[in-house]
């Protein structure tokens, strides 16, 4: 009777023990976002998420976590309580510069790190900005009265292309620049070639426009650049 009354004792301690080792149940760790690209008109956001946008998470040895394809991203996400690198960015980040046949578009890109722990609710705002920078052309009045053709080149990392106006080109600020010519026929047949320019003052996520005007002759142009911010690159929102 003893020895039973023995084990039991045992099997009852034992029980004690394994039941101590377990963990507790405990609230979620829930990350809310507000997800926006940087500059975008405040009338065209009908959702606290941006559609152009998808997200990696990422944990705290920078390896993927989670991910969620632009479109799909939710308002709440559960995570396991932990430090998390929560990347988001639009789908072009390879292929912006060959998009809108080799003219580029805009691509967003930003990472921030979070902590969270059991029973939070953690609301992450991200307006997430724009990596690289557009070039635009704007030409005076009369333009196409006074001449038949023209040719605008830009240059920079390798890249040329010609633009119009009214096009945009975009470009990477890691390339330290841009140069941009002018060549022009005007309606008498006389040909006008302008040397190429470099301007280096650039910064990611604005529009330059370079806008001609006319000289004292009215057959050569001078130029001036007028720098925007990026909320006006945002009126013609990239299609991914």
């Amino acid at each position: 009777m003893k020895r039973l009354l023995y084990i039991l004792l045992s099997l009852t301690l034992l029980t004690a023990c394994r039941q101590d080792e377990l963990p507790t149940a405990q609230g979620e760790a829930v990350l809310e976002l507000d997800l926006q690209r940087m500059g975008r008109p405040t009338m065209e956001v009908t959702r606290a998420i941006d559609d152009d946008l998808a997200i990696d998470i990422l944990d705290a040895d920078r390896v993927l976590y989670r991910h969620y394809n632009a479109g799909s991203v939710p308002n709440k996400i559960v995570l396991a309580p932990g430090t998390f690198t929560i990347q988001a960015y639009t789908a072009n980040q390879n292929t912006w510069k060959t998009a809108n046949e080799g003219l580029g578009e805009a691509c967003y890109f930003q990472e921030v790190s979070v902590s969270l722990e059991y029973d939070m609710v953690k609301r992450l705002q991200m307006r997430v900005p724009m990596t690289n920078y557009a070039v635009g052309l704007q030409m005076p009045n009369l333009w196409d009265a006074l001449f038949r053709s023209y040719t605008f080149r830009l240059k920079s990392g390798g890249r040329t292309v010609v633009i119009k106006q009214g096009e945009r080109a975009y470009f990477d600020v890691a390339d330290g620049g841009f140069s941009y010519s002018l060549s022009a026929t005007n309606t008498d047949g006389r040909t006008s070639n302008h040397s190429a320019i470099n301007f280096t003052d650039i910064a990611a996520g604005k529009l330059f426009t370079l806008c001609y005007h006319y000289d004292s002759d009215a057959n050569t142009g001078g130029v001036d650049i007028v720098i925007t911010d990026d909320t006006e690159i945002n009126d013609n929102p990239i299609n991914l």
